[in-house]
């Protein structure tokens, strides 16, 4: 009776003590929840600001024309009329639901408003996916489980429609993980699936994905028994109706398959291997290496996917076996007569109570077994996982549900862990408080990280946060010049996404009716494996100077051209040096071509570049630095294509222009690396001699003047910004063609030290990898540091120079003569060598020291090379003149001259002294040098 007494009483106290931390521990639980709204706001905000980024895509233009085309005229394309080449064959344009709404907000708010609906949209995808969940899975295992996924999701919130994918899969996926329960919300599937088939091609997932879910629940224990029939009867209903809302779009069964056709259009080779959106990650690995830091989150993603299977497996094998070695050590404790006595009740029932009463204060039943590999899981990894290899494209869709599926797994692991431990009474009131701080703290790192464009900067990304289009990006002005009055009515672009720009501003005004047309454009589609080689061909031709392209264009009425100089400078310096082709547009982005048939447009508009340099005209003039050095590089990379075609005379007009854009840029901004880059480029395509150890030979202004200069020039950027590959890779040029191997050294350990990210920068690395030990093995001599008699040292410098040791000349030369005691050879020849090595202040230091100069004009025409090669024209000027007042036949001070006044913009002052040059030139190389600046400012000395 005690007995029992004292049972009931211990029965009642734990009843009350349970009670008791149920009811101290609800506030608890409250501010826990509390705080998962707080977690699910900052990952929100996360995802917001990863979108809120410049617009730079130039497929949205086409799009945005067709929707303000079916919002005026009420009537869905069915056959292609942008083009002149497929005009009339059937377009399937299934994205119009997305082209009728970037139409509606860009008419009320513009780009702006387009990417804020953007970052809505995909954070409404977001909260669906992390809040799917079961009420025990913590929410901050959802978080972390997703943040990989997220930053691989941001490389591609673009305004397209696979933004709208991405909201249709996020509510495929938020259904599927409530589908066992709730078989009712399948019916949400059928009206999302109508939306998702008139708004992308991707709609075809809606159907797999609901299909790997119906796999999964087949194969499920129990799955066909009768207690499930009314869910199949409800689930198989719903998903037949889903598969029949394909049906529901403007092209019936031909828009229903209309992805069956899309993939065999994109199995096309040249699409692949020409689109960078449509390589696969093998070849992209084989092209750029694996050195790309949005390709190293990918493949974690995919790592952390596969471990959100992987752990739980390991883990609760752990487990098992732990729970067997104590049930075998409980074995061995009992005596014989505690193993061989009857107990009441059935064995194991308290703590299949206690599980039970856990998962109820978790707020959600007990599952069996507490995490369970899913199949439907696994077919949704392995499947997207698979098509993200296919295309760097499909990045986004795997993002979605590799990112959903592994933070599934995590968070279901880790809420049965929490029950098993509330089940054992080992858990504690503020338990998960830990993982949701380290969880926030991430968040507000990585938001950090993202505003202040480190996260950007790391991952070797261009992009900038901005609401607007990315500026001096999209060639508006161009693509509306090419289709102004007089121009032709077709048009061919060089970036084949400028096409859409040009539809935009001069498609037909509806559907079938006249206006300008274009080659072929960003629909590929449309455009199709045939006629994409046709361009791709026209392409080839060009740079090839091959005569079929000019047969081509004939062919197609002469059509304007626009080429882009991010990508197509080549394709535009071969057209400008056909002879037969004019520019008549170039600015900061682009150029435009028409043929010199149309005389009118040629005679009004043809670009005269030696004007724009001597004659600068404003309206148009590129305005601001990042236009000037935008303009600077598209005309260094014209004049570098047009050296190799032959026309000289043509690379240095444009490369003077590119000088004078460059240098206006380092006025305004003394430390802008691509201010000083660009000045050095542009020296080095003047610079046109032939390799040689330079060092060894007196100085020539004709041989050495634009070296040295470029050597400052590529020397400050370098200081500016030591890791720059093209930077390295000039400098590479410079030392390796004037042979001063030990200057060389440094650069290569530099470059060696870089991941390579692109085919040029491996092929780069791989040469430096395999020169560099000869390199080594080359400078490793021992450095003299004595000498008897000058000849003797004399001889050392020379044999240093030979050997390419120009640093080391410079160090035995400078020992031996320093400044105020040195004779007028040895400064000459040490200030030589230092303006070789980049370093004017040096060699001045030395030439100002000289007080015994046997000519002061000379030693003045060297002052003035000093500052000419730091860009001080003034100072230089007055230094030049200095000496021709001097020597009025110094060929040296006639010709400096004459160059720092032509790159100056004075053609009068630069003709008068290359002609002064000229009649005092002591040989033939120096005279031709002279006329040929002459020749350069003729026109325009008057």
């Amino acid at each position: 009776m005690l007995e029992g007494r004292a049972a009931s009483t211990g029965v009642r106290r734990r009843a009350a003590e349970t009670a008791g931390a149920e009811e101290s521990s609800a506030p608890s639980r409250w501010g826990l929840g509390l705080f998962d709204v707080v977690l699910i706001g900052f990952f929100l905000t996360l995802a917001f600001l990863l979108g809120v980024f410049e617009l730079k895509d130039t497929d949205f233009y086409w799009h945005l024309r067709t929707g303000d085309l079916i919002r005026r005229f009420g009537q869905i394309p069915r056959v292609d009329f942008y083009t002149f080449t497929r005009a009339g064959t059937p377009w399937i344009d299934l994205h119009w639901i997305f082209q009728v709404g970037i139409s509606w907000i860009f008419e009320h708010g513009g780009v702006p408003a387009l990417t804020l609906a953007k970052c809505i949209i995909t954070c409404l995808a977001l909260l669906l996916l992390i809040t799917a969940r079961r009420s025990n899975w913590p929410v901050w295992a959802m978080i972390l489980g997703w943040l990989p996924a997220l930053l691989v999701l941001s490389g591609r919130m673009y305004i397209r429609p696979e933004t709208l994918t991405l909201l249709y899969l996020s509510i495929f996926l938020a259904v599927l993980c409530r589908l066992d329960r709730r078989p009712g919300l399948a019916w949400l599937l059928p009206p999302t699936q109508v939306a998702w088939v008139n708004s992308h091609g991707l709609f075809i997932l809606g159907p797999i994905v609901l299909g790997f879910a119906l796999i999964d629940a087949a194969l499920r224990r129990g799955a066909l028994t009768a207690a499930r029939r009314k869910w199949w009867t409800t689930v198989a209903a719903a998903a037949a109706a889903t598969g029949l809302a394909c049906l529901i779009n403007p092209y019936g069964f031909r828009g229903a398959i209309y992805p069956l056709e899309l993939a065999g259009t994109m199995n096309s080779p040249d699409f692949s291997k020409t689109i960078a959106e449509l390589k696969s990650i093998p070849d992209f690995i084989a092209e750029s290496g694996f050195t790309n830091v949005p390709l190293h989150i990918h493949f974690a993603t995919i790592l952390i996917g596969a471990l959100s299977f992987v752990v739980p497996i390991l883990a609760a094998g752990a487990s098992r076996v732990r729970g067997m070695a104590g049930k075998a050590d409980a074995s061995l404790a009992l005596d014989p007569p505690a193993r061989g006595k009857k107990t009441k009740g059935k064995p194991g029932k308290p703590a299949s109570s206690s599980r039970k009463k856990a998962a109820e204060i978790a707020g959600d039943e007990p599952e069996e077994g507490g995490w369970r590999i899913s199949v439907l899981r696994l077919l949704l990894f392995a499947a997207f996982s698979l098509l993200s290899f296919r295309a760097t494209r499909n990045s986004h869709q795997f993002a979605t549900v590799v990112g959903t599926v592994t933070a599934w797994n995590f968070a279901e692991w880790v809420g049965s862990l929490t029950a098993k431990r509330h089940a054992q009474g080992a858990a504690t009131p503020h338990e998960g408080l830990r993982p949701r701080v380290l969880t926030l703290v991430a968040l507000i790192g990585l938001i950090f990280a993202v505003a202040s464009g480190a996260m950007y900067a790391w991952m070797g990304e261009g992009r900038v946060i901005g609401w607007g289009e990315q500026p001096l990006w999209f060639p508006h002005e161009s693509a509306k010049f090419a289709g102004e009055a007089g121009m032709p009515d077709r048009f061919v672009s060089f970036h084949n996404g400028h096409a859409s720009l040009f539809i935009y501003e001069h498609s037909p005004e509806k559907p079938g009716g006249p206006g300008k047309t274009v080659f072929t454009d960003a629909r590929l589609e449309v455009t199709g494996a045939e006629l994409y080689r046709r361009y791709l061909d026209l392409k080839d031709w060009i740079t090839k100077d091959d005569p079929r392209w000019q047969r081509e264009l004939d062919g197609q009425g002469r059509p304007s051209i626009l080429t882009d100089h991010e990508f197509n400078s080549e394709v535009g310096a071969h057209i400008l040096s056909s002879g037969r082709w004019r520019c008549v547009r170039f600015d900061a982005i682009s150029a435009v071509f028409v043929h010199e048939s149309y005389r009118d447009v040629v005679a009004t508009h043809e670009v005269d570049f030696a004007a724009r340099h001597f004659r600068p005209d404003p309206s148009v003039e590129p305005q601001g630095t990042a236009a000037l050095i935008s303009a600077s590089k598209g005309l260094r990379n014209y004049a570098a294509f047009l050296g190799y075609t032959g026309r000289l005379d043509l690379s240095r007009t444009l490369t003077s222009l590119a000088f004078d854009y460059a240098r206006r840029v380092v006025e305004n901004d003394p430390a802008s690396l691509e201010g000083w880059k660009s000045i050095g480029y542009c020296l080095l395509l003047r610079d046109a001699n032939a390799p040689s150890a330079r060092c060894l030979a007196p100085f020539d202004p004709v041989m050495d003047l634009s070296s040295f200069r470029a050597t400052y020039a590529v020397r400050r950027a370098a200081m500016i910004a030591p890791g720059d590959f093209l930077t390295l890779a000039l400098l590479k040029g410079i030392y390796e063609n004037r042979e001063m191997y030990e200057p060389l050294r440094p650069v290569f350990e530099r470059i060696l030290a870089h991941s390579p990210i692109n085919p040029e920068q491996k092929k780069l690395y791989k040469e430096v990898e395999t020169l560099m030990p000869e390199f080594v093995r080359r400078l490793s001599a021992p450095v003299p540091t004595s000498w008897n008699n000058l000849d003797e040292l004399d001889r050392l410098v020379n044999n240093e120079l030979t050997n390419g040791r120009i640093e080391t000349a410079v160090r035995l030369l400078e020992s031996a003569n320093p400044p105020g005691k040195a004779s007028w050879d040895a400064v000459d020849r040490l200030s030589t060598l230092l303006l070789h090595l980049g370093e004017p202040e040096r060699a001045r230091k030395h030439l100002q020291a000289v007080t015994d100069a046997p000519r002061p004009a000379l030693r003045d025409a060297r002052l003035a090379v000093c500052d000419l090669v730091e860009g001080r024209y003034a100072e230089a000027r007055q230094a030049y003149l200095r000496a021709i007042q001097a020597e009025p036949n110094l060929f040296e001070a006639h010709y400096g001259l004459a160059v720092l006044e032509q790159d100056d913009g004075r053609a009068p002052e630069a003709f008068q002294q290359a002609t002064a040059a000229a009649n005092c030139a002591a040989n033939d190389a120096a005279r031709s040098a002279a006329q040929a600046i002459a020749a350069a400012v003729r026109r325009f000395a008057d």
